[in-house]
């Protein structure tokens, strides 16, 4: 199948809604088909997880999870997506674990029994957020869920998808999912990836790195990440003033410094002698 052929039959897939009788499974085959699949309501969920029971154990075809050379494994565009194309993270509901026991999992926050929505006007900012809805995890640990392999992108890379805060499943129930949306186009073997959090890393004693190889490359930021400043005193001779240095470029100048006096103090003792 080509490219082009490929190209025409990915489409955006239109958000699940409490009011559908059905949902067509979200996923596409390794070729672009879409499945067409129907699915239904497996506890009493106003939403299921949009996936037929054949990609909630293979996952969406779309993509596919791939070896990465330093970081275990990632999750990659099988061949060019389209922006708006949606995916869902599931897993198990249950207890929070401790991070080095399990490291995948998310909060749960089920949507409106009635509406389906995770929206709620008369909280502020709309949204149901863990003091008032919290309900657990949903841990991917043993399911067929592929999104779980998204990596986070590093300091010099942008997130390409990211999640909508619409949750589907039921307060209690078995299983639970996460929407998640790419952002722009994904090219064929582009890494998907989505930010964890700006204290993921330092909870677990982790530094965030670039994530990115040759063949599966990461979107980049419009300009690299900058390098931290610190606000320093530095001492020009004539009054203190407080600048913002790159503390390596200070060390630099401090060294070369003292060695151009120590050359000249050398030089001075040659010339009383």
């Amino acid at each position: 199948m080509t490219k082009t052929t490929i190209e025409s039959q990915v489409q955006p897939q239109k958000r699940a809604k409490v009011s559908d009788q059905f949902i067509q499974c979200w996923a596409h085959s390794q070729t672009g088909k879409r499945c067409t699949a129907k699915v239904t309501s497996r506890e009493g969920e106003p939403i299921p997880i949009p996936y037929c029971e054949r990609h909630l154990n293979s996952g969406d075809g779309a993509l596919k999870v791939v070896n990465h050379p330093f970081f275990g494994q990632a999750l990659v565009a099988r061949y060019d997506l389209p922006a708006k194309y949606r995916m869902a993270y599931w897993g198990k509901r249950g207890r929070c674990s401790s991070c080095d026991v399990e490291d995948r999992a998310i909060s749960y926050y089920p949507p409106n029994p009635v509406t389906g929505s995770n929206i709620d006007p008369k909280i502020a900012g709309g949204r149901t957020l863990k003091r008032h809805n919290y309900n657990g995890v949903l841990n991917p640990g043993g399911t067929g869920d592929i999104i779980q392999y998204a990596a986070c992108p590093g300091p010099n890379e942008k997130q390409n998808m990211r999640s909508t805060f619409q949750y589907f499943g039921l307060r209690n129930g078995d299983l639970g999912g996460l929407e998640f949306v790419t952002l722009v186009p994904v090219p064929k073997n582009t890494q998907l990836l989505h930010w964890y959090g700006s204290g993921w890393w330092e909870e677990r004693g982790i530094k965030r790195q670039d994530v990115g190889t040759k063949r599966h490359p990461a979107p980049l930021r419009d300009k690299p990440a900058k390098k931290k400043q610190r606000r320093v005193v530095v001492d020009d001779d004539e009054c203190t003033l407080a600048k913002e240095v790159d503390l390596k470029e200070l060390t630099k100048s401090i060294g070369v410094e003292w060695a151009n006096r120590e050359e000249q103090s050398e030089q001075n003792i040659v010339d009383t002698t």
